[in-house]
């Protein structure tokens, strides 16, 4: 990334590694939000505590909630509807997530985005109304970033492999040869023709960054058209909280505590109608000589970013991608990150390698601290 590009991995994925996590099956209770390549979400009833509530939950067997998952390309998705808990809803939302995730993924060789990418440098390639989507968000991002967050990021993405057993430093000359495939402004969008050009052969568009928040805000688009109300949904840590905890009250959503057990969280965000995305730095990473390097890439050095910020998470309205913002502020750094989400008018938690909390204010009007050892800054 420019000054550094976000990007997840599956695998060798960019921005996002898609390590298999446990099979739930069907089950009549909400259900822990996991993600591996992303900090861990929790959505909290009331005050008590998720194991409990599965135990109290499968113990009643109610008809209602239904929680049904799915192992899709990049993330595991979970989904629990308060109502309208048919199966063709299910089938229905679960289907085009599929779809977006699959045309995103450019480890798959017949998927949209590795058409695009293996015609760079050749000309035009026609492409969906979704992908012209995703590049817009992904051209926005790098514009308001400075190019620190970049699509183009692939090429580096692919030659560090963070996340698989192949991690490596690669040679000074090996990232200066990548860092000159990269380069956001040399992809050309063409909104009449509906087509996306890739100026330079080796250039690499990776949607990693964003295919996530993207496939959260379309199945909650499918879930309101059926009529669903009140509904939590995790992409691979995308979490979409739709409507409100029946009865009226916000879900409760907790935040991961880095490098913590899975389902220890220092805090937790309020969230009614609106997507929370969360990313940290200890999610994906290798250690050599001593040193960490995670999987957040810096596309104006070649390196992974590393800048004291520890992870990032982003809350905003359920129409809106949550998941390009967070990798954008984890490579700004607190202080640019901050000013990046108020200027793209997301809000925003950054949990710094200190142990310090920086928040925007809308963040802090939903955040409530569970682990004292943590610290708010001032305002």
């Amino acid at each position: 990334m420019s000054a550094g590009v976000v990007s997840r991995l599956k695998s060798q994925k960019s921005i996002a590694t898609m390590s298999k996590l446990p099979k739930y099956g069907t089950q009549t209770a909400i259900e822990a939000c996991r993600s591996h390549h992303q900090a861990i979400i929790i959505a909290l009833v009331g005050t008590v505590t998720i194991g409990c509530l599965l135990l109290m939950q499968a113990c009643t067997a109610p008809s209602l909630p239904v929680t049904q998952t799915r192992e899709l390309p990049y993330a595991h998705c979970t989904l629990t509807l308060y109502d309208h808990a048919d199966e063709a809803t299910f089938a229905t939302c679960f289907e085009r997530i599929e779809k977006i995730l699959h045309e995103f993924n450019m480890y798959s060789a017949d998927s949209e985005i590795s058409v695009v990418n293996r015609a760079a440098g050749t000309g035009a390639v026609p492409v969906s109304d979704d992908f012209r989507e995703v590049l817009r968000q992904s051209l926005e991002l790098a514009n308001l970033s400075d190019g620190l967050f970049d699509p183009t990021v692939g090429p580096l993405v692919k030659l560090w492999r963070i996340g698989s057993d192949k991690a490596r430093i690669p040679k000074p000359d090996e990232i200066r040869s990548a860092l000159l495939l990269v380069g956001w402004r040399d992809v050309v969008l063409n909104e009449t023709a509906k087509t996306v050009a890739l100026r330079r052969a080796g250039m690499t568009l990776d949607f990693g960054a964003l295919l996530k928040g993207y496939a959260a805000v379309e199945g909650g688009r499918i879930l309101s058209a059926r009529g669903v109300r009140s509904a939590i949904m995790d992409i691979g840590g995308s979490v979409l909280a739709l409507g409100s905890r029946p009865g009226g009250a916000p879900w409760r959503i907790g935040l991961q505590t880095p490098g913590a057990p899975r389902g220890t969280s220092f805090g937790e965000v309020q969230a009614r109608d609106e997507v929370v995305n969360t990313s940290g730095a200890y999610e994906q990473f290798f250690i050599a000589n001593g040193r960490r390097y995670q999987h957040i890439m810096d596309s104006h050095t070649g390196y992974p970013v590393d800048n004291g910020v520890e992870a990032v998470t982003v809350i905003v309205n359920r129409l809106r991608n949550a998941d390009g913002p967070t990798l954008a502020i984890m490579a700004l750094g607190v202080e640019r990150g901050l000013a990046f989400a108020k200027r793209f008018g997301v809000d925003a938690v950054i949990v710094g390698s200190d142990g310090i909390l920086h928040m925007t204010p809308g963040a802090r009007r939903q955040f409530t601290l569970l682990d004292p050892t943590y610290r708010i800054a001032s305002p």
